[in-house]
């Protein structure tokens, strides 16, 4: 019943934009009269998105950024980028302003917070098409720390993270400290994941993405799920897209292009293929009905 329910509102959300056509928008839209919809996404951060060996761009993020220029009849020219101090630093460098040593922005972001309270602070952005909802799980290994530990098991028992994120920050603080000398950094979820592997910890936190595609074929062997984490800010979060406040062609077109990928399944099989689980965007769950 769900999956129908959500069939069922994004072919409202597509049906009402057909109208939008790709001709008028290749017409309407002086920026991509070249035929090529340019993209940034961030680099080494797989699995979304990273230099390959043979020095393409590679990862989740960029099969969808390639899906949706097909999609506008456009062909999809990707650059990798390095995350600045802020997302506000990123969105004004390579969305609506530029900077001298990079460069002119993108049309488009990806992998960008879908989030309310960000919407009403960055007003020369929109952002737009939500793709998929992004979770922080434990994956746990069961030989060592029994079927559905809790996050209390980590009083005592190592568990690895990578550096300055979210699951960091959480274990640091969380329970007064209590987590705090079980905590094991890494400058990678694949990293710490091999470790786990290892058995050099009990335990990896961080992004559902990350780590099940870190895991690979071995994720069947782990016990991979969100934990009851008393005083974390946010567990779950929606990705999507940003483009520059003023190009309302490309919002449009966009908007309509991405709810058809998510509706049709290219979204999920986009994830599938890199070895992550797909989860549907809390955005389009909660699309309001009439």
């Amino acid at each position: 019943m769900r999956g129908l329910k959500i069939k069922r509102l994004l072919s409202i959300v597509v049906l009402g934009l057909c109208f939008f056509s790709i001709q008028t928008f290749a017409d309407n839209n002086a920026k991509i009269t070249s035929g090529i919809l340019k993209f940034a996404a961030y680099d080494n951060f797989p699995p979304y998105s990273y230099q390959a060996e043979n020095g393409k761009a590679e990862g989740i993020d960029v099969d969808i950024a390639r899906a949706l220029a097909a999609e506008l009849g456009l062909k999809a020219n990707i650059r990798l980028v390095f995350a600045d101090e802020s997302l506000g630093d990123d969105l004004r460098v390579y969305v609506w302003k530029g900077h001298h040593v990079t460069g002119p922005p993108s049309d488009v972001m990806l992998h960008v917070p879908y989030d309310e309270n960000l919407i009403k602070q960055e007003d020369k952005v929109n952002f737009i098409a939500p793709y998929s909802e992004e979770q922080v799980v434990v994956a746990a290994d069961p030989k060592q720390l029994g079927n559905n530990p809790q996050i209390t098991a980590f009083f005592s028992n190592k568990i690895g993270v990578e550096r300055v994120t979210m699951a960091d920050g959480y274990l640091l603080g969380a329970f007064r400290g209590q987590i705090r000398n079980s905590v094991v950094h890494f400058h990678s979820i694949v990293e710490a994941v091999q470790a786990m592997k290892d058995e050099d910890l009990t335990a990896v936190m961080g992004t559902r993405t990350e780590i099940e595609a870190a895991l690979g074929d071995a994720k069947e062997n782990y016990q991979i799920g969100l934990m009851t984490m008393p005083g974390i800010a946010k567990a779950s979060w929606d990705l999507g897209l940003a483009v520059k406040a003023t190009n309302k062609d490309l919002t449009k077109s966009i908007t309509a292009s991405m709810n058809k990928l998510i509706l049709d399944g290219t979204i999920k099989k986009i994830f599938n293929k890199h070895g992550a689980s797909y989860h549907i965007p809390a955005a389009i769950i909660n699309y309001p009905q009439e």
